[in-house]
């Protein structure tokens, strides 16, 4: 034979041999990763007790079903789609911090959930389907059912629709605006809705529909403090939810407070003040001398 048939005979032998050997392998690994040993043969769900483990565990399943390239398994233990079932796993209603763990071939899943604490309302609609649940961080995490009694607060953002993933304020102020409702709860008055705008003003609605107006740049405690001074004014004893219009505690040493209509501020000779004092003008226009009343923390 002639040295060039005899060379290209070794070389045809040698891509046969190569070939063949990769055929081997890919025959070898197709069978390896489809042995039992390797293969995630079951789904435990754990945690979440008002979730459906059924259905979560539905939904891994589904995203084990099929293989990458027509080739590997997406159940193969080592390879199976852990990022795709996490994704999925959080944008589940009420899923929080979905965690996934294997044992052998068991998948095991561990969930937490997100309690609900509040209503996120959108803005005229408070009353109304439109509304989704807040957590104690202020995230709106899931759609509320159309719920009439009073069990959960409605936040409003003033304009603004409500978003599930989203947040409904910062959560400085979301955190201020439960402490709020807190120290009112313990007052005696009850909290329905509070709308917060972009300048950090709230305006909180108590049940009768009375209504307070606040500013965040006054801390919950000081808010309390100046209502209760208002309060302690002879001709505001009166006053509880349902017998008032609206009382403005977003001035300062200035307090308005309306009981039928809008006030008339009247400006106080500085005598006629308490040591120190705040004027507080009612919807009459005649201004009464209180005690000292927290002034705004400039941001």
């Amino acid at each position: 034979m002639k040295p060039e048939t005899i060379q290209l005979l070794k070389n045809l032998g040698i891509g046969l041999g190569i070939l063949s050997g990769v055929a081997v392998l890919l025959w070898g690994a197709w069978h390896v990763v489809r042995l039992p040993m390797f293969t995630i043969s079951e789904v435990v769900v754990t945690g979440g007790e008002t979730i459906s483990h059924e259905v979560i565990r539905g939904e891994v399943e589904q995203l084990l079903t099929g293989s990458y390239f027509n080739f590997i398994p997406r159940r193969f233990a080592y390879a199976y789609p852990q990022t795709e079932i996490i994704e999925q796993l959080s944008a589940t209603p009420r899923v929080k911090e979905p965690q996934l763990s294997r044992d052998g071939t068991i998948m095991q899943v561990e969930l937490a959930e997100f309690e609900p604490i509040a209503l996120w309302c959108d803005y005229n609609q408070a009353t109304a389907s439109a509304c989704i649940f807040l957590d104690e961080n202020g995230y709106g995490f899931a759609q509320a059912p159309i719920l009439a009694g009073g069990a959960y607060t409605r936040f409003v953002l003033v304009g603004q629709p409500a978003v599930t993933g989203n947040v409904y304020a910062d959560s400085t102020d979301f955190a201020d605006l439960r402490e709020l409702e807190g120290l009112l709860a313990a007052y005696g008055w009850s909290v329905t809705r509070i709308e917060l705008d972009q300048a950090r003003d709230a305006f909180v609605f108590l049940v009768g529909d009375s209504e307070l107006k606040i500013t965040l740049r006054l801390t919950p405690t000081e808010t309390l403090a100046n209502m209760e001074a208002v309060l302690a004014a002879e001709q505001y004893q009166h006053l509880e939810p349902g017998a008032f219009a609206y009382i403005d505690l977003r001035f300062g040493n200035k307090v308005f407070v309306s009981e039928f209509g809008a006030p008339v501020e009247e400006v106080v000779p500085e005598d006629v003040l308490l040591e120190p004092a705040e004027d507080v003008a009612d919807e009459s226009g005649a201004a009464v001398a209180t005690s000292t009343l927290a002034t705004p923390v400039e941001d």
